[in-house]
């Protein structure tokens, strides 16, 4: 089989939908032992990944909304004790988001059921099918990442 860009769009485009409609939010929220939605455990992944505190533009930008719908669910994980608000330590006067221990825990069994998920989709693909999977699934987000970051720039 040959390649066609159209068949590429189309598997993806069905991926996206697939993920976005996927009812996660009551398996999620089991599994993270707090009601938790998609918005929240993307920024709390998001944090856990980064590995360090962020600020909300640097959040919204990563995760491609805008920053009202970040600063929203920010507030809302703040008040239940998932997030904290830490300074800058590069501007006094500004503020980053931290992980609680609590919210460390919660992202960390957010991104366990999503790897469950998807490694159970994978499970009878060979170990050099997942490599070169991840192998190009990186490569596409960064080469689509470059690309979006051209166009905004120019």
């Amino acid at each position: 089989m040959g390649y066609d860009l159209f068949t590429t769009v189309a598997a993806f485009r069905r991926l996206v939908t697939m993920f976005k409609r996927a009812r996660t939010t009551e398996p999620l929220s089991d599994a993270a032992g707090v009601r938790i939605d998609r918005p929240d455990a993307e920024i709390l992944v998001h944090l856990l990944e980064a590995g360090e505190p962020r600020r909300i533009g640097a959040i919204a930008d990563a995760l491609q909304v805008e920053s009202p719908h970040i600063t929203r669910h920010v507030c809302a994980l703040e008040r239940r004790g998932l997030l904290e608000r830490v300074r800058d330590p590069g501007d006094g006067r500004a503020w980053r988001i931290n992980l609680t221990s609590q919210g460390l825990g919660t992202a960390e069994q957010c991104r366990r059921f999503t790897a469950k998920w998807i490694g159970a989709a994978l499970a009878e693909w060979s170990d050099s099918d997942r490599a070169e999977l991840q192998r190009l699934l990186v490569k596409l987000a960064d080469d689509v990442s470059n690309k979006m970051h051209h166009t905004a720039v120019n």
